[in-house]
């Protein structure tokens, strides 16, 4: 047995014979059937609604006031003398009543004792020195009088004191589930109380919370606008999604349930804190406003983009497997059409498009085709010296055939010419034969590949890494709240280092910070004011210089016009020349012309006249300058320069025969 396990087995050549038994199918050639798919997306529709959080904390206006007292009691005796007194030094707490503390809050002043003090500023500690009994001056006398305390009373006593007074009003948190208010120090008051004084000394009054039977106030608006609202289709059993995907808020919620609030619909979600509310414009449940940093759940908002992603999966795939079913269908009507084309022209091919598998013939008759299995035999390969479409079988000791793709047996088959470039191939037992004619194995031809793409394409969530039910906004305040604990210390570090005069790294303090915008535009405003009264008084002063410039000027110009008249009168006397005074060049230039032909006629008065022109006195002229003449022209030494010295010499030297004449 074991022998015969281990022995290969032989595997036989199978053809179909469709002369004895078979089975028939009839089908119709004028109808191919529709791709009846379910459709799995939902219907889509865009509502308006707000989502909406049921929140665990409430908040309220809290007033709060704080007096520090340290006094010091001095009797004051006979001459002004100071003495101290059993119990004169001490440091309490004023109490000074909702009615006080509220007074101080609206008009800035309080009494104590005799002492009167104004000017209170809100949201910081005030220090005054005040004198709370008695009386003091400059030149040291004292006046004492009575004073009493909590602690006490004394007789002809001077009371002198520091006080502190904090005025303070601030957002407080109150938690539902306990009906209690959170005061920064950390200590919890009942709300119904109304009063409460804190750790630190702070006395805390509140308004009455007000009532609110339908508790609008518990739900706060995350999110207002339009939504996706994805509802099932008929014979269908899905739940229905609200989905909203922007840049700032992003979710996918189920709805699971119905609430009613005051005439007012609410869809419960899977998440018991979230809301969703279908409503219009102008007829919202609440409206939007800026959510408490204590209501801001970190939980919530995760398990919120957890819920969004896996609805986002779901969704994807189930337009995957939509897609490839469409694809795969329209494919098989691709090929039954194809089919239906070949029933009359070959039944065979139509029978194997059809089956896909060997075995089955077919015959059109008119509107129908017969598909008809025939039955499988076992057969073996023929030996034949030419080459044939068909494969050459025998079959019982027959010489038949088998046909290509189908496998039927034929009694003839077609005869064609043997060709070592275009040979007949078939696949025998999972391997390639050529028959050329005789059967030689070769390799397996390419394969036919679609061309096929799909359609379906993966869309991914881009801003769910920044976006969920609550905006930028929101998580950077949860973060800031989160992480003040942490950087506190390292902060005021910092802010230390810098007021001593130490390196801060840049980027670290940001004066944008501590400063609001009013801030800023009161700095602004000072800073514009003093730079506009600096260019007033540089404007002022300028103007002084100016007018002192201007007056000089002035007088210069009367003194000069008054000179330049002068000028012109001694020269044209009384006339129109005398307005060129008010001008200095056109005064230099009258000048001048009226000083060139008074120089003319003195040149003319220094000739000799015509009637001493004598015979005798041209000779001694002639003479004269004959002896100049050869005088001059002696040969002198050359001199490569002449000083001015020697210049003025030289013309004195030429200029002396000349005198005589």
């Amino acid at each position: 047995l074991t022998i015969i396990m281990l022995l290969p087995v032989a595997k036989g050549l199978v053809g179909y014979d469709c002369g004895g038994g078979f089975n028939i199918t009839t089908l119709s050639l004028l109808d191919i059937g529709e791709c009846n798919m379910d459709n799995l997306k939902p219907k889509e529709e865009e509502v308006y609604a707000q989502l909406m959080q049921l929140t665990d904390y409430d908040h309220t206006t809290v007033m709060q006031c704080k007096i520090e007292i340290d006094r010091t009691i001095f009797y004051c005796g006979m001459s002004s003398h100071i003495s101290a007194v059993h119990n004169g030094r001490r440091e309490y707490l004023q109490e000074i009543g909702e009615q006080g503390c509220r007074r101080m809050h609206e008009t800035g002043t309080t009494r104590i004792a005799n002492a009167v003090i104004d000017r209170i500023q809100h949201n910081t500690t005030n220090l005054r020195s005040v004198t709370l009994a008695g009386s003091t001056s400059v030149d040291g006398r004292c006046s004492g009088s009575q004073y009493t305390d909590g602690y006490g009373t004394w007789e002809n006593v001077l009371v002198q004191a520091t006080v502190r007074i904090t005025l303070a009003t601030i957002e407080a948190p109150i938690k539902r589930a306990t009906g209690q208010v959170i005061l920064p120090s950390g200590t919890r008051c009942s709300v119904a109380q109304g009063y409460c004084m804190d750790t630190r000394g702070h006395e805390s009054y509140w308004p009455p919370v007000p009532l609110d039977h339908c508790h609008f106030d518990q739900y706060t608006i995350l999110y207002e606008g339009i939504a996706t609202k994805l509802s099932p289709r008929k014979n269908q059993t899905a739940p229905i999604i609200y989905t909203v995907t922007t840049q700032d808020t992003t979710f996918a919620l189920t709805k699971t349930g119905d609430v009613d609030i005051c005439r007012y619909k609410l869809a419960q979600t899977e998440h018991p804190k979230l809301f969703v509310l279908e409503t219009q414009k102008g007829r919202t449940f609440n409206t939007k406003t800026k959510v408490a940093i204590e209501n801001l759940d970190i939980f919530l908002y995760v398990n919120s983009k957890f819920i969004y992603v896996e609805k986002h999966i779901k969704t994807q795939l189930t337009q995957l497997y939509r897609d490839i079913m469409e694809q795969k269908c329209a494919l098989e009507r691709q090929v039954l059409q194809n089919a239906l084309t070949l029933a009359s022209i070959a039944p065979d091919e139509m029978a194997y498009r059809i089956t896909r598998e060997p075995g089955y013939t077919a015959i059109a008759t008119r509107e129908v085709i017969h598909l008809v299995k025939c039955i499988p035999v076992e057969v073996k390969l023929r030996h034949v010296e030419q080459c044939y479409q068909e494969l050459p079988i025998v079959h019982g000791n027959t010489s038949l055939f088998l046909t290509p793709r189908s496998r039927i047996i034929t009694r003839t088959g077609t005869q064609r010419d043997c060709s070592d470039l275009l040979p007949t191939m078939y696949k025998i037992h999972g391997a390639w034969f050529r028959l050329t004619p005789k059967p030689i194995e070769v390799l397996a031809p390419p394969i036919i590949q679609p061309l096929t793409k799909p359609k379906w394409h993966y869309v991914s969530p881009t801003s769910l890494a920044t976006s969920g039910i609550y905006n930028p906004d929101h998580i950077d305040r949860l973060r800031s709240h989160i992480m003040f604990p942490v950087e506190k210390p390292s902060m005021l570090n910092t802010l230390a280092r810098g007021a001593l005069g130490g390196a801060i790294q840049p980027g670290t303090v940001s004066l944008s910070n501590l400063l609001d915008e009013d801030s800023i535009n009161r700095i602004a405003e000072s800073a514009e004011a003093k730079l506009w009264a600096g260019f007033i008084t540089f404007g002022s002063a300028s103007a002084g210089v100016l007018a002192v410039f201007i007056i000089i000027r002035l007088v210069k110009l009367i003194i000069d016009t008054l000179i330049h008249g002068y000028a012109l009168h001694s020269v044209y006397g009384w006339s129109m020349h005398l307005v060129g005074a008010v001008w200095s060049s056109v005064t230099h230039l009258l000048l001048y012309l009226g000083r060139s032909p008074q120089e003319e006629r003195a040149s003319n008065e220094d000739k000799p006249p015509a009637s001493l022109a004598t015979p005798e006195t041209l000779s001694v002229l002639h003479e004269i300058n004959n002896k100049e003449h050869s005088e001059l022209s002696e040969p002198r030494p050359k001199v490569s320069c002449y000083t001015y010295t020697e210049l003025r010499k030289y013309l004195n030297d030429s200029k002396e025969p000349s005198a005589p004449v």
